[in-house]
């Protein structure tokens, strides 16, 4: 099992580096075409390169770190194990793909020089079928959650947050909301755990 202090640590990184590079390294495809969101993405390959190198790094520590986290939470209650296997294996998952996603603008780049636009679109095309796989990241967080709850840690409150983050994220009432609900109570989650003491 993870130290606590690394353990945090991604929990903590992970989502503040996934952000910032959104903030400062991402570039405004909403509401474009294929075509379009191409042609802007090869206006400036620089702030592409970086922001998806960011991103991956980000969000690997983060769903690594929340799968750690509810591996940690094994113990004899039994409803709160079968949550804790089946949530840590819905974000196991979903990691790789959303990883993987991360880096589709860089890819596509890669293949619009080397083959054309074209093939860049169509690679940009296929990373946007994959974007459901959030609905599985938000059941996993609905059973991390219910883990947390029953074991109360952290009284409870943090597990309940992220059962509330979760039917919001599943509902697609207010995507953003859940995204940034999730990535926010995450870093306080690794926040908490670094000042907790190892046992």
């Amino acid at each position: 099992m993870l130290n606590s202090k690394v353990l945090g640590l991604m929990l903590l990184l992970g989502p503040i580096a996934t952000m910032g590079s959104w903030i400062f390294y991402s570039t405004d495809t909403s509401d474009m075409s294929f075509s379009q969101e191409m042609a802007a993405l090869m206006a400036d390959t620089t702030k592409v390169y970086v922001g998806s190198g960011i991103r991956m790094f980000g969000l690997t520590s983060m769903f690594m770190g929340l799968y750690f986290l509810a591996r940690s939470l094994k113990s004899d209650n039994t409803i709160s194990n079968t949550c804790v296997e089946i949530g840590s294996l819905l974000l196991l998952f979903a990691a790789p793909v959303w990883v993987l996603m991360m880096g589709v603008d860089m890819t596509a780049v890669e293949a619009a020089k080397e083959f054309g636009n074209e093939t860049g679109e169509t690679i940009l095309a296929a990373g946007r079928a994959f974007r459901n796989v959030f609905f599985f990241m938000m059941i996993g967080s609905i059973l991390l959650g219910i883990s947390m709850v029953l074991l109360k840690q952290y009284k409870g409150i943090i597990g309940g947050l992220f059962v509330i983050i979760g039917f919001v994220g599943i509902s697609n009432l207010a995507p953003p909301v859940a995204w940034l609900g999730l990535f926010g109570l995450t870093s306080v989650t690794g926040l908490l755990t670094l000042l907790k003491k190892d046992n």
